[in-house]
């Protein structure tokens, strides 16, 4: 029984975080937006403004997560990095975001 009480937090932290993404405007925002433009391309058509707002976006999402992983210390995004990609896939990682881009150039 104990075994089986131990996976039920991370299972419930898993679809409070599920949660929270999913009350997010930012990301609520962003999947309407990008049912525009679909709607838009599939009648052929173009639609600069939703275009414009999804960029806008794509700039608060960037920021909001320069916020939060911006704290991690130097030491501590070095032992992610190691224990997680190898030395190939470094360059993908850089050029995911500026904020990994800047992670990567300062180890």
């Amino acid at each position: 029984e104990m075994a089986r009480g131990a996976g039920e937090p991370s299972t419930k932290r898993a679809k409070v975080d599920e949660a929270k993404e999913e009350e997010d405007p930012l990301v609520r925002r962003k999947e309407e937006v990008v049912r525009l433009l679909e709607r838009a391309r599939a009648k052929g058509k173009d639609n600069a403004r939703a275009k414009k707002e999804l960029l806008t976006l794509c700039a608060d999402f960037e920021a909001k997560n320069e916020k939060l992983l911006g704290r991690l210390l130097p030491e501590l995004w070095q032992k992610i990095l190691d224990e997680n990609l190898h030395q190939n896939d470094l360059l993908a990682f850089a050029m995911t975001c500026r904020l990994f881009r800047d992670t990567t150039t300062d180890l």
